[in-house]
């Protein structure tokens, strides 16, 4: 059985963290560096109710970063990235993540990232958790929800496809795509206002 909640407990957040940030590694790594430096610094950088997070048998199984127009699940301060990886490095990863950052139209709620556990996969946590963030869209008056799929990653943007999302965009790395390791992201999107369900 999978259960979905629309935040993150506490007792959860450095396992979500490590789970979010080891899915998401291609966008992130180049940001926050090897994972034990990220981790001294997303626990305190993420909104615990700017999320979905799936639970099977009491066990984190899955992540959904949300992002509207008050902002996103991962926000790190820049006075966080300073103290941390100190006054040039935290301001040149600091422009590194803007680069990676939505202004999001009015509307449209943003998928902020998925993740789900590896060892869990196959079991319907991705497609429910991507389910109950339509729902939720809907259930708020979102007209639109939107996501956006790196051009290494194939499999995800024919899996979204299949469920109506349509590429709306895209956007290019240009000379930052060697360190992020991908070239281009495609925006896509999909109504789900309730006049349409």
């Amino acid at each position: 059985m999978i259960d979905i909640i629309d935040h993150l407990p506490e007792a959860h957040i450095q396992a979500a963290v490590r789970l979010y940030y080891t899915g998401l590694e291609a966008k992130l790594a180049p940001v926050f560096g090897p994972l034990d430096s990220a981790l001294a610094v997303l626990p305190r950088s993420i909104h615990p109710t700017r999320c979905l997070t799936a639970f099977t048998k009491g066990r984190l199984a899955g992540i959904l970063g949300l992002h509207d127009q008050q902002g996103s699940f991962l926000e790190p301060s820049y006075g966080a990235m300073v103290r941390h990886y100190g006054q040039v490095a935290g301001t040149f990863r600091t422009m590194l993540l803007m680069l990676l950052d939505h202004k999001q139209p009015p509307g449209d709620l943003y998928l902020d990232g998925i993740v789900v556990d590896p060892s869990l996969r196959g079991q319907g946590i991705g497609s429910a958790l991507l389910a109950a963030f339509e729902n939720l869209a809907r259930d708020n008056g979102f007209a639109t929800v939107s996501l956006e799929v790196i051009d290494t990653n194939s499999r995800a943007c024919h899996l979204y496809a299949r469920r109506g999302y349509r590429k709306i965009a895209t956007h290019t790395m240009g000379p930052f795509s060697r360190l992020f390791g991908f070239r281009t992201t495609f925006r896509m999107t999909k109504a789900v206002g309730a006049s349409l369900s």
